[in-house]
């Protein structure tokens, strides 16, 4: 049985907009949830396809944020003064991971992992990288939920994960081996293969396997390697989404990778010097390049 809810996606993201047209080829209900009311065109294959825009929360509604990291919090503010949200689902995608992650977010609220890639184009969002998805709560849950087939059918393929935190822990390992790298290279995922030694990328794995370990996910450095070596492959073509991010002068996600593996491994009590120097790497950049160059779109070489 599908939800009889609405949905609602947060924002005009790559991947949101591609949830949002899929689950409109599904003859979902499906609204953006924006700074401005009115209407939305998302430009998709050729086509384009119109969606009702809204500020706030309408009717109680299964929300889709495929969000940065530091937009969490302010997201998770915003909603919850709303009085409509506590009938509402919630299903939060974003890369890394928040030191107050319990405290933000509530017991009922979902993870979806993926490894599906979408960019922009000018006005067209393109589906650059097929992957697949995975779904769960960091707390556990038996039953898959009602709208499990609704996503399923829009954007497939996609897994259910009782336990989501160990396939996050996965993600958080790929992104923090590839993202910070293209930045420093300034490069596509498929020049990393060449420019990465392997000794850089087992230092960094190692890191993260014991800080995984520290809090019960059990990863092993040579199969981060081995998967972060295959999705370079796969994607050799595309921009990880920090170096769009940092083309465009856009915050970056680092803090809540390599960033929040340093970070976290000091709180355990130890340190993780290989993501802290790529931590401060990337931050370097940024900070050079906020203050010296303009903005590039993201198709330009």
């Amino acid at each position: 049985m599908t939800t009889k809810l609405p949905w609602c996606v947060v924002g005009q993201g790559a991947l949101g907009s591609l949830m949002a047209v899929h689950l409109a080829k599904q003859r979902q209900q499906v609204s953006l949830k924006l700074r401005h009311a009115g209407h939305c065109d998302i430009r998709f294959a050729g086509h384009t396809w119109s969606f009702k825009a809204v500020q706030q929360l309408e009717q109680p509604s299964v929300i889709f944020a495929a969000v940065k990291a530091y937009q969490v919090a302010p997201l998770l503010a915003e909603l919850q003064s709303q009085a409509v949200f506590d009938q509402s689902t919630l299903i939060l995608s974003y890369n890394g991971m928040l030191t107050n992650e319990t405290e933000l977010l509530r017991p009922n609220d979902w993870h979806w992992v993926t490894t599906h890639g979408a960019y922009r184009e000018g006005n067209e969002v393109i589906h650059g990288g097929h992957g697949q998805s995975w779904l769960g709560r960091l707390q556990g849950q038996t039953a898959k939920p009602d709208f499990f087939a609704d996503l399923e059918q829009a954007l497939p393929p996609l897994h259910w994960q009782a336990d989501i935190r160990q396939r996050r822990w996965q993600k958080l390992a790929i992104n923090c081996l590839i993202n910070p790298y293209t930045v420093i290279h300034q490069c596509r995922n498929g020049e990393l293969a060449h420019l990465v030694t392997q000794q850089q990328w087992q230092d960094v794995a190692q890191e993260i396997t014991r800080l995984a370990a520290h809090h019960g996910a059990e990863l092993k450095a040579d199969d981060l390697l081995q998967q972060a070596q295959q999705v370079v492959k796969q994607t050799a073509r595309n921009r990880s989404s920090m170096l769009q991010d940092y083309l465009h002068q856009r915050p970056l996600e680092i803090d809540y990778l390599n960033g929040f593996v340093a970070a976290a491994s000091t709180a355990a009590g130890w340190s993780a010097p290989a993501n802290e120097r790529l931590c401060e790497q990337v931050q370097s950049l940024s900070s050079m390049k906020s203050m010296t160059s303009k903005p590039k779109p993201d198709n330009a070489e």
